[in-house]
């Protein structure tokens, strides 16, 4: 079969099944974020501007705190389709779970700075200290230990990683002197600078890219319900289009999931998004062979595992090569 007459194919399927889902009784589906930062703003706008429900979908999202609690209850049959780091998912499956990434919205992580205590003005000074995370395990703490190794300070030994809780509790904590530095997100800088706290690094210059924002599910369900899943990374594209096309709507959605009247944060996180979500959310295959590195200093299985094992790029393939992403940026 031609390259043409393939797509032609694919682009045929896609408006025959989207045609025949006005018919249909909405597919259910429980999915899952680990925060209410502004980096998952784009599942907010999607389910909110009814594009899941264009779609034939019925979207219950679950807030469910930190990827590793929520990577349990997937496993428990809680969550149908996780939004989450891939890093937690990679280290189940290599304990024997059989979760997988089907596509990657976003490998810049808006964890984007480190910040300390005024006192503290270079890299080398967080020797010995006391730094901050959300959650051990978590995004934050992967990033945390990927940044202090850029600058040559080993995470396990030359500095102590507490676990204190969401970015409020961290920067009362480290006013208060309870630890030395944290990790915050791009809206969380101009709460961080009006405390008078030292924006020590800026993490995205570093080009640290990683499993941030993945989907996720389980090879189980992927099998027995394909069809849900394709339509839901059909939706998320078309969110991601939405989001990056409509500023003013979006920053209203996203104040009202993060309770914030602040709009100038709201617009730090916007904007952040709007240049870093992923047109094409193919699987971050690097993103991948990262997390198996880091997870290979505690765990040496995996250094024996290959990459494909982790991911499914069958359904954003589909999609891509339909033309439909493509034909929403024309």
């Amino acid at each position: 079969m031609s390259l043409r007459l393939r797509l032609l194919t694919a682009l045929v399927i896609f408006f025959v099944s989207s045609a025949s889902w006005a018919g249909e009784a909405p597919i259910k589906l429980r999915v899952a974020y680990p925060t209410l930062t502004a980096g998952y703003a784009v599942a907010w706008v999607t389910k909110e501007e009814q594009i899941f429900k264009k779609n034939g979908l019925d979207v219950e999202l679950l807030f469910i705190q930190s990827s590793p609690i929520l990577v349990s209850a997937m496993l428990a049959g809680d969550a149908h389709i996780g939004l989450t780091s891939g890093t937690p998912t990679v280290a189940s499956n290599i304990r024997g779970s059989d979760l997988v990434l089907v596509a990657s919205v976003s490998k810049t992580p808006p964890i984007a700075y480190v910040v300390t205590s005024p006192k503290i003005t270079s890299p080398a000074q967080l020797k010995g200290k006391i730094l901050g995370i959300d959650r051990l395990g978590g995004t934050g703490d992967f990033i945390l230990r990927l940044t202090l190794r850029k600058f040559g300070i080993d995470p396990d030994k030359d500095v102590t990683i507490r676990q204190v809780g969401q970015s409020p509790i961290r920067l009362a904590a480290l006013q208060a002197g309870a630890i030395d530095g944290t990790t915050i997100t791009v809206e969380d800088r101009s709460t961080a600078e009006r405390f008078g706290l030292n924006i020590l690094v800026d993490i995205p210059k570093l080009g640290i890219e990683v499993l941030y924002f993945d989907v996720v599910t389980t090879k189980g369900f992927l099998k027995k319900e394909e069809e849900a899943v394709r339509r839901f990374i059909k939706a998320m594209v078309e969110g991601v289009h939405f989001y990056k096309t409509h500023k003013a709507k979006s920053m209203e959605i996203m104040a009202r999931y993060m309770r914030v009247k602040d709009l100038k944060m709201v617009e730090a996180g916007y904007d952040f998004n709007a240049r870093t979500y992923n047109q094409k959310p193919y699987p971050f295959i690097h993103g991948i062979q990262l997390a198996l590195e880091q997870l290979a200093q505690s765990n040496p299985a995996a250094k024996e595992v290959g990459v494909e094992r982790f991911f499914d790029a069958k359904l954003v393939k589909e999609l891509d090569e339909s033309g439909f992403i493509d034909g929403l940026y024309k």
